[in-house]
Formats: C-alpha cells, structure tokens, sequence
C-alpha cells in the first residue's frame, strides 16, 4: 500500500476514530435504489424474451452477467462505507482497517470494469440483431459493433489485469507496511487512464446505434422513441465524466482518497445501474402491450393502402389456437421490405408485436394481437381470396372464421 508523504501526513489534524465527520449514508440509498431499478427492468426484459416473444440470445446473458457484477459492486461500496469507513476523512480511518479498504478497493475496481464491459458488450450485441443477414449498407454497421465489442472487450480485460497484478506480489497492494521487497505501480495512474477511456467506450455506446436505429424500416415516431431510451446514455457519459473527475481529485493530486474518493462510488452505481437501465429498456414493449395495452393504443388497429385507396382500421383478434401453418410466410409473395420489419419485429422488438408463447407445450387458447404500421400486407403462407376488392387471409383449417370478417377491410384468422 502506498502511503502518502510524510510531510504530507503531518499536516492531517488529529484522527478522530470515535465521532468523525463522515460523508453519510449516500452511497448504500444510491446503491439500493438503482440496484433495485436495474434488477426490476433486466427481471422484466428477460420475462418477456422468454414468456412473450421466445427471442433470447446472448445479448440476454450478457446483460444478467453484468447485472450480477453490478450486485457485487454494490454490496462491496455499501460494506465499505457503512463498516470500514469510507465515508470518512483518510485520517480518520484507524490504521487497522486500511488493509481491509484496500481489499474492498480492488474488488470495487474489478467489479465495476466487468459489469461496465458486459453491460456495453450486450447493448452492442443486441444493435447488431437489428442488422439481420447483414446486407448492403448494413455491412458497415456490423463490423462497426464487431470493432466496438473487441475494443470494450480488450479494454476491460486489460484494465481487469493491471488492477490484479498491479503490485508484485498481489498482497502489496493491501498491505501497509510489506515486511518483503515489492514494486507497485501508479494506482492513481492507472485508475485515471481507465476512466477516461471509459468515458471514451460509454459516449461509442451511445452513439453508434443512432445511425442503424435512424436507417431501420420503421415510422419516424417509432425511430425517435427507441432513439431516445438510447439517448439515457447521456447521462451515463455525465456520470462516467464525474467520476473521472474525482478519480483525478482523489488518486492523482489528492490525498484524502477516502473522502474526495466517496463521490466516486455514487457516480459509479449510477452509471452501472442506468446502463443496464437503457440497455434493458428496449425490449419491455411487447410486455407493455400485452399488459398495458391502453398505453399503446395502435397495437389494436392495424391498417394497409391497396393502391389509390386506403382501407379502414379493424381490430385485429383471434380466440383460436395458433396453428403451425399460420406462423409461415410464403419466400414467393413477400413484398419488398418484409423481411426487414418482420426480423425488427421477432428480434428486437421494436414494433407494436405480442406474440404468447408457452415453451414446450402445444398451441394455447389465448388471443393473440398482431399489429404493425406499414403499408406492405403481411401474407400467410396458407390460401387466401379476393372479395370485393378486399382480402381475406385464412388458415387451412379455419374456414369458416373467415365468414365472419369484412369484406371490406382486412382480416386474418388463425
């Protein structure tokens, strides 16, 4: 453990270990609030790409992975402020508990560098199941989120290793007073280079799925949603900037690392928390719509324009069970497009789509609602007919369902 000069330390006023001024209880109400955010919208994300739309992948592991180091964080900073006084001014830490915050500091370290790797690497693992088969300009994106994964990857684990072997042997780094020849190197250093390249992979993050989710098939209004639960990473990139600030004020030019370092902690369950917040956040709308349906009223109508004439809203239900044949579309009579919105529609979830699904078992007896604002007809694969200039879509074993609908608008059975 590096000490402070002691010309340094003869300036501290008399330690205090009774009653010392401390910083409060800010970083354990910061820690559980976020943590429980974060844990409620990552539980939801992953109920609905298992229960509600069967998309899991690995965007989905990453971001629990990253949620399970971010829990780890938390309760390493809140033990640290709470018991070993880190909340406190530096010398007002009995000298006996300095090994132990030492210990609690390198966990902070590492903890933080893997959930913020794993929480950038999902959020970019899951902007590149936008891409599809990756054709045309889409090309370009996709080595642009191979190139960023690398880059957050190599990062992370660098910086994971050098916070590690940063001392020879490893329990310098703890140790007061070492009884053995050691080397160290420059904590302050090391930490303040990580948090500006930090700040660097967090404003990347931010930044290069603006241009993929602006080039998506989808209406403007949609765009600017998604767009802007991204744009939540705003305030990520402030929070990494604040704690890089007092990184510097507490590791490079400061002393009292325990006091000036205490905004640090904050900072951090902020920018972990929300990260997960903002990566999650995407994925809930077909929960909201199969939940809360009123808070989008669209997903109930679904419309089409058939040349020159627009066709009038209706409600798109079915009560029956969902046949295998009903989920095919015919490759010979998609329109152009198609493919785009429907992969945008299983994969990402970025449309008004509820799909019920129940693994393992057969086709269920609840109604399904299947919406999308776009001007190409969605065509089963199974027979249909002209009626009046409308259409009528059926399933080979339904019929008779189809006698029931308009004729002068759209209807599907399943």
């Amino acid at each position: 453990m590096k000490l402070p000069p002691m010309a340094v330390m003869e300036t501290w006023p008399t330690p205090n270990y009774i009653d010392p001024p401390t910083r409060g209880h800010g970083v354990l109400v910061v820690n559980v609030v976020c943590i429980s955010l974060a844990f409620l919208v990552v539980l939801l994300r992953i109920f609905t790409r298992l229960r509600i739309t069967c998309s899991a992948g690995v965007d989905d592991v990453l971001v629990v992975i990253g949620l399970a180091f971010s829990i780890g964080m938390a309760v390493v900073t809140s033990i640290a402020t709470e018991e070993w006084g880190w909340n406190r001014h530096i010398w007002d830490i009995p000298p006996t508990w300095l090994s132990t915050v030492q210990k609690l500091n390198l966990c902070f370290q590492i903890m933080f560098s893997l959930a913020s790797g794993f929480t950038k690497i999902s959020l970019l693992w899951f902007c590149r199941r936008l891409l599809g088969a990756s054709k045309g300009n889409f090309v370009l994106f996709n080595w642009a989120f191979i190139g960023a994964m690398v880059f957050v990857g190599v990062s992370c684990t660098m910086f994971t290793f050098i916070s590690i072997f940063q001392c020879s042997p490893i329990k310098a780094y703890w140790q007061v007073s070492p009884k053995e020849p050691y080397t160290c190197m420059n904590n302050g250093d090391i930490l303040f280079s990580a948090s500006v390249i930090n700040i660097f992979t967090d404003f990347l993050v931010t930044a290069l799925p603006m241009p993929l989710i602006w080039s998506l098939k989808l209406p403007a209004r949609q765009r600017l949603a998604v767009i802007s639960i991204f744009g939540l990473g705003v305030v990520v990139n402030v929070a990494g900037s604040v704690r890089t600030v007092y990184v510097w004020k507490s590791m490079v030019v400061g002393y009292d690392s325990t006091w000036l370092g205490w905004p640090v902690l904050v900072a951090a369950a902020v920018e972990i928390n929300l990260g997960l917040i903002c990566c999650s956040a995407p994925a809930l709308r077909p929960l909201i719509a199969a939940f809360l349906p009123h808070l989008l009223q669209s997903t109930r109508n679904i419309s089409y324009n058939y040349g020159p004439r627009t066709r009038s809203k209706n409600n798109l239900t079915s009560t029956t069970g969902r046949s295998r044949s009903s989920r095919l579309i015919n490759d010979d009579i998609r329109q152009p497009g198609y493919d785009d919105r429907f992969a945008i529609m299983r994969t990402v979830e970025m449309e008004h789509y509820v799909e019920a699904c129940t693994p393992g078992k057969g086709a269920s007896s609840r109604a399904y609602n299947i919406s999308a604002e776009t001007t190409h007809p969605i065509t089963p694969a199974d027979s249909f007919e002209r009626q009046n200039s409308g259409t009528i879509y059926t399933s080979a074993t339904s019929d008779a369902s189809s006698s029931s609908l308009p004729r002068d608008g759209v209807g599907l059975a399943v």
